[in-house]
């Protein structure tokens, strides 16, 4: 069910915008209770809908997910251009009931013979964040209002992992307590259906009575932003760079307040281009994960030392929960009934602060503009190609590296690539030698561990144990 901790200011704030269409909070209502209508005649309720957006995503793509929510329901969204595996992969695994595509409801499973698929009556979300590199690649957990529903939602005894719209909000609250008084958040959002950001974004804005500007493939972002005039930006690196990238060098920006850019590493250059093109008063980043919620802060202002940004600050009155580091640096938590358990973030702390030294597991790397790569799906990917016997993904200079031995040509591995979206897709694939891969420093020794951080300098100095080379154009053409 909907829940909200704070009022719109009026019913004619808007609530929900783009390019080309808006709704107010006034509207709002009667637009949802119509889709309520038709969620009902097919028996859908406690029910989890799969919203699959085309390529210019419209409003009713983002009220179909309020929608669900208020009939009591849960939610879960992609982009129609992912490739048919991961749709597949990801509808299976939240178990919809239906698929709702262009306004058109596919029924998928018949309710009244499944029962109920959510997981728990307070669940409203099922989303995958960044913190779900040590798990499958396709499992997503149930996503909350706030503290209160998520420490009810236990199940077989044991509470669920998940996380709230609660938890971030209350970071933005703490650098903008204006958002609890005479005004509203109005954020601005990246376009594309397929990361959790923007749905779980339109949950805390309905959460605070605040609103929600998302952007469309095509778009003139520097227009958008005088037009709409959004009061903060929140998104991932990746994300925030393309808004910001879009902008003139002059552009001198006021409107934009604040940033938040969680999600992954964020490059300095980043945070050096949006200083030179915007005139803001705080950026934050947070360490958060879907298993563990939104933990810590860093808090960067003008005229800071650039480090701040990146140095996490943990208040125990902004989690639910209990944290502690172990003498590795690696960052355990718990909460509810759950024991003690670690998703392997590691950090390094320095004046109080603690600084993100990536993952124990070697299991993520971070490409250009702080995008995150799970290596394994990478892996388990290129190994679907007949022939390759060994593989690492891996990064240099925040390019990526697919590396790998056998008798498979590069050429092919590539092109099952084009299957995936562009971001998840290597820059480079190096057919080398089993002495490369296995760093023997001459043909005697016996091959060493692998250590994939170390891989792509090995490969790159060793011209002679690289068999074959192929690049893919613009993460995209081979």
């Amino acid at each position: 069910m909907l829940k909200q901790k704070q009022k719109p200011l009026s019913d004619d704030q808007i609530f929900l915008s783009s390019s080309t269409e808006q709704i107010t909070w006034g509207e709002l209502h009667a637009n949802l209770d119509a889709k309520i209508k038709r969620l009902k005649e097919h028996g859908i309720g406690p029910h989890v809908v799969f919203v699959i957006a085309e390529k210019q995503v419209t409003i009713d793509d983002y009220l179909w997910i309020l929608a669900s929510i208020k009939n009591g329901g849960s939610a879960t969204q992609a982009d129609g251009r992912q490739s048919q595996m991961e749709l597949d992969g990801l509808v299976a695994c939240c178990k919809a009931t239906c698929i709702i595509r262009s306004n058109e409801i596919i029924m998928l499973d018949d309710p009244t013979k499944t029962g109920p698929t959510i997981l728990h009556p307070n669940e409203v979300y099922r989303g995958m964040t960044s913190g779900t590199t040590v798990k499958e690649f396709f499992e997503m957990y149930p996503f909350f209002w706030d503290y209160e529903d998520h420490e009810e939602a236990i199940v077989d005894g044991e509470t669920l992992l998940g996380c709230t719209a609660h938890a971030s909000t209350q970071h933005l609250f703490a650098i903008a307590p204006e958002f609890e008084q005479d005004e509203r958040p109005y954020i601005l959002c990246t376009h594309g259906f397929t990361a959790t950001y923007n749905p779980y974004n339109l949950l805390r804005m309905y959460y605070v009575g605040g609103g929600l500007h998302f952007l469309n493939y095509g778009d003139n972002i520097p227009e958008q932003i005088q037009k709409a005039n959004p009061n903060c930006c929140i998104s991932y690196p990746i994300a925030v760079k393309n808004i910001v990238d879009a902008c003139p060098d002059d552009f001198n920006w006021s409107g934009i307040k604040y940033w938040e850019v969680s999600g992954g590493h964020t490059p300095e250059t980043v945070v050096k281009s949006i200083e030179k093109k915007f005139n803001f008063i705080a950026m934050h980043n947070m360490m958060a994960s879907t298993e563990a919620d939104c933990h810590s802060r860093a808090e960067y202002r003008p005229g800071d030392p650039l480090e701040k940004f990146y140095g996490f600050v943990h208040d125990p009155a902004f989690y639910n929960g209990e944290l502690k580091y172990d003498e590795d640096g690696v960052l355990w938590y718990k909460y509810g009934t759950r024991d003690w358990q670690t998703d392997g973030d590691k950090f390094e702390e320095k004046d109080g602060a603690w600084f993100y030294k990536g993952r124990a597991f070697d299991d993520v790397i971070f490409m250009k503009g702080g995008v995150k790569i799970y290596t394994g799906m990478i892996e388990a990917k290129a190994l679907e190609t007949s022939g390759v016997e060994n593989v690492a993904s891996c990064s240099k200079d925040e390019l990526h590296y697919l590396i790998y031995t056998g008798d498979a040509l590069a050429h092919d591995i590539a092109t099952s690539f084009k299957e995936m979206q562009p971001s998840k897709r290597p820059h480079d694939i190096y057919h080398v030698t089993d002495k490369a891969f296995f760093g023997q420093t001459d043909s005697t020794r016996t091959p060493q561990k692998l250590q994939k951080s170390k891989l792509a300098d090995i490969i790159l100095n060793n011209s002679d144990e690289i068999i074959e080379h192929c690049s893919l154009k613009g993460h995209n053409e081979v």
